[in-house]
């Protein structure tokens, strides 16, 4: 009961636009009443998670994708990558998913990227002749990649939630991603092949234009490998990878001559208030998640759905029908602090892999940020191009099947996440 009556207040206040961490607060507020817990049980629980250990990774990956911004190092990614693949054709599209590939390797956050590589990738693909709808749709479905490319804040929460290995998600997101990212590739050169998008002629770089931007920018190219190798080696855990990916940052701002103090007030200014954000979402995450496992709501469901089917492989499939719904009215944040321990402990009980399933939801999730009614990667992009909504709703239309054809693929072909963790972690 006490689960009903939370999330209908939680519902209740999102319908009316209250602020969702009000939303939140009030819902857990609310259960606890119903549960007749002391209001002291609330602070207690909102402590207990944001405590965590792994969290501790989350403000340095974001303080190192705001220094990749800020001291000018994603524009050099990007001029290799637009250089290397410009001469293709449809290349500056290529380039666009290879450049949210390398900085989803850094940032973890889907509108970091279209925050950093995204406003750069737009504006050169409208000056080569994209349409600027089409170049708008492209960077907010390429920047699906951050999160699920390691590191990503969401497999943090996700691994703090279910207890499981933040190591162990990253790498499982790997295959994954490079998979999505072929996928768009390929959706790019469809497209073009069958006319259902005009691209302008390749601008084809010199030999001597594509070394160039290649020697100055692989340092900064090598950034998501140190980051990577660094955990999967054993060298360092998550939490402290992200710490050296700071380090890392700041030393390319260094050698590039790019570090001033008013850049370095920004990155820090903008990664404290995201950074706040989160930890609130989760503290109060925390205490929505102590009512429905209280409750066993999980196990409910469970019962529930074993009465239509048994088979492990239905019921995942509706989970994730679920969570596609979750994350189209809610931000992803907030409905993976609801969707995990509402359907984690679910699913595992069928016998489901946690890791493939945290890279399942997390894909579930951001399918929300390319689809209205929230769709902030739709109104983020919006917001840095000045291009109307419609339009670039419309465009995302064309990307919509790959989407799909991904999510399925994440769902029904486990060792896709899980081969990569075992062969790594292989004792």
């Amino acid at each position: 009961m006490a689960s009903v009556w939370m999330i209908l207040t939680f519902l209740v206040l999102m319908l009316v636009r209250t602020p969702v961490c009000v939303a939140m607060g009030a819902g857990g507020l609310t259960g606890l009443i119903v549960m007749d817990l002391p209001i002291a049980t609330m602070v207690r629980y909102m402590e207990h998670d944001v405590k965590s250990v792994p969290l501790l990774a989350i403000p340095f990956f974001i303080l190192a994708g705001n220094l990749m911004n800020q001291l000018d190092l994603t524009r050099r990614i990007f001029d290799f990558v637009g250089h290397l693949l410009g001469g293709l054709r449809g290349g500056m599209a290529q380039a666009n998913v290879a450049a949210s590939v390398i900085f989803a390797g850094i940032s973890g956050s889907a509108l970091a990227d279209i925050a950093g590589v995204g406003t750069m990738v737009i504006h050169a693909m409208r000056q080569a002749g994209y349409r600027g709808e089409f170049s708008a749709a492209l960077t907010v479905s390429s920047s699906l990649l951050a999160p699920i490319i390691p590191p990503s804040i969401m497999f943090i929460l996700y691994a703090v939630q279910m207890n499981v290995s933040v190591g162990h998600l990253f790498v499982a997101g790997v295959l994954p991603g490079l998979a999505l990212a072929a996928l768009l590739m390929i959706n790019n050169y469809a497209l073009d092949r069958l006319g259902l998008e005009k691209f302008p002629p390749p601008q084809r770089s010199t030999v001597r234009q594509i070394a160039m931007s290649g020697l100055t920018g692989l340092p900064a190219l090598m950034t998501p490998l140190v980051i990577l190798r660094s955990m999967m080696t054993g060298w360092t855990t998550p939490t402290e990878a992200s710490v050296l990916a700071v380090v890392y940052a700041l030393l390319l701002g260094v050698l590039y001559r790019e570090i001033t103090v008013e850049r370095l007030r920004r990155a820090l200014i903008d990664s404290a208030r995201t950074t706040s954000m989160i930890m609130v979402l989760t503290g109060l995450g925390s205490v929505m998640g102590f009512v429905l496992t209280s409750e066993q709501m999980a196990e409910h469901l469970g019962h529930a759905l074993v009465l239509v089917t048994d088979n492990k492989w239905v019921i995942l499939g509706l989970v994730v029908l679920a969570l596609i719904v979750l994350g189209f009215f809610l931000e992803t944040v907030p409905a993976l602090l609801i969707g995990v321990p509402l359907f984690g402990p679910l699913v595992v009980s069928f016998g489901i892999d946690p890791i493939h399933f945290g890279v399942v939801l997390t894909l579930a999730l951001l399918l929300g940020i390319v689809h209205p009614p929230v769709g902030l990667g739709l109104f983020a992009v919006c917001a840095v191009t000045k291009l109307p909504l419609g339009a670039v709703v419309r465009a995302s239309l064309l990307f919509y099947p790959v989407l799909v054809i991904a999510m399925v693929v994440f769902t029904f072909v486990p060792i896709l996440s899980t081969w990569l963790p075992s062969v790594a972690f292989a004792p």
